[in-house]
């Protein structure tokens, strides 16, 4: 078992150390020989649940890779001032003496005990393409849905829906104009509006391949792309529009220098 970083390394205040270990054939088949006790999911093909791509669990990466000898397992504490380390990458929701046995397979983890089981949710969702780009429902006017109700997976992706349906639904109740982003203006348009035009029958991720205008979608142009659409919804404030109206004519000016700077070729 490896240390992954520590306080030592960071010279940070208020850190934690990491480690990580792998799983090996004795995990692994103690996975295989309990397969059998998973639950059987509603959806999908044949009745199974459709879990997310790039989220596998320990059984789909088992059964998926099986030339792998070991699979990753980052040991993440739980915080500053506990004991309880949560297994990243060991989801799967086996009964607990199965989970406890998998466990103490894993160098490093010989002699751990549960305090809180694995478990699966299964969750119902919306179709997508029923939603406006405003995330208000067709249907239901009024109603505004986020999250993975529209059929997407992971944190960044149910924060990104969160600002648009939040925000519209603020602006509606002010009868004030809707909020949205284009697919050019940024990747919470480009996760929108894949959702509400095509859907999608497996949880979606955001990826920058997806975006057709990925290379001006840049960290380092974000403020001038998105900082008047959120200053004119009223969720940005004044003062960062100031900022953004001096770095907008710090821009201009310094275009305009270039523009004007001329040498013969013989002389660059």
């Amino acid at each position: 078992m490896k240390r992954l970083y520590g306080s030592e390394h960071s010279g940070a205040k208020n850190t934690i150390q990491c480690y990580k270990s792998y799983t090996n054939e004795k995990t692994h088949q103690v996975v295989l020989d309990n397969a059998h006790l998973l639950p059987t999911y509603d959806g999908g093909q044949n009745g199974e649940g459709i879990a997310p791509r790039y989220c596998p669990s320990i059984t789909k990466k088992v059964e998926k890779f099986p030339d792998r000898a070991g699979h990753m397992v980052w040991l993440e504490p739980e915080g500053l001032d506990t004991d309880i380390v949560y297994p990243n990458g060991l989801s799967g929701p086996y009964p607990e003496e199965v989970q406890l046995e998998l466990l103490r397979t894993i160098e490093g983890l010989e002699h751990v005990e549960i305090v809180r089981p694995g478990y699966d949710v299964e969750y119902d969702f919306v179709d997508a393409r029923s939603l406006h780009h405003t995330l208000e429902c067709k249907r239901a006017p009024g109603l505004y849905l986020a999250g993975q109700i529209c059929g997407t997976t992971g944190y960044e992706e149910a924060a990104a829906q969160g600002i648009i349906a939040g925000a519209n639904a603020a602006l509606a109740a002010q009868d004030r104009p809707s909020f949205t982003i284009d697919r050019s203006d940024g990747y919470i348009g480009v996760l929108i509006d894949d959702l509400v035009t095509k859907g999608t029958n497996e949880p979606y991720r955001m990826f920058t391949s997806r975006a057709e205008f990925r290379l001006s979608l840049r960290a380092d142009n974000a403020d001038m792309r998105l900082t008047r659409k959120g200053y004119l919804a009223g969720i940005v404030s004044p003062e960062r529009m100031i900022e953004l109206e001096l770095r907008e004519k710090a821009v201009f000016d310094g275009l305009e220098t270039m523009k004007k700077f001329r040498l013969p070729v013989n002389e660059w």
